[in-house]
């Protein structure tokens, strides 16, 4: 049988979390706001298998930057 994580949390945001992050990293500077996707970034490259929590912080900040772009 092959080796499972033990400690697996859902501790994914609620939409209105989601929202509530997505308009606080607007309110930041662009370069805060970048300083925090490679901080999560990296977060999710070292780790054995990020949490939910984790991979839409990484995705929120990611969409904040996608739209600055334009």
């Amino acid at each position: 049988m092959a080796n499972r994580p033990v400690n697996l949390r859902n501790d994914a945001m609620s939409r209105s979390e989601l929202r509530e992050l997505e308009r606080g990293l607007r309110l930041l500077s662009p370069m805060i706001v970048k300083e925090k996707y490679k901080v999560r970034a990296d977060r999710c490259r070292f780790l054995e298998l990020p949490t939910p929590r984790l991979m839409q912080e990484f995705v929120a900040t990611w969409k904040v930057l996608w739209k600055w772009r334009k």
